[in-house]
């Protein structure tokens, strides 16, 4: 959508995660570990979880 490169594709990625996390997702798929952990406690601090 974004025709970004993968070096890129950060931005857009955590994004998507997040959106995954608020529909109910439980598992993450992730080359980006850190950034994704961040984007889990995030999630979880906001929505209380």
């Amino acid at each position: 959508v974004l025709e970004n490169t993968v070096g890129e594709a950060l931005n857009g990625t955590t994004v998507l995660n997040t959106i995954s996390l608020l529909k109910g997702a439980r598992l993450l798929r992730v080359h980006d570990v850190k950034e994704a952990m961040e984007c889990i406690r995030l999630v979880q601090k906001t929505q209380g979880l």
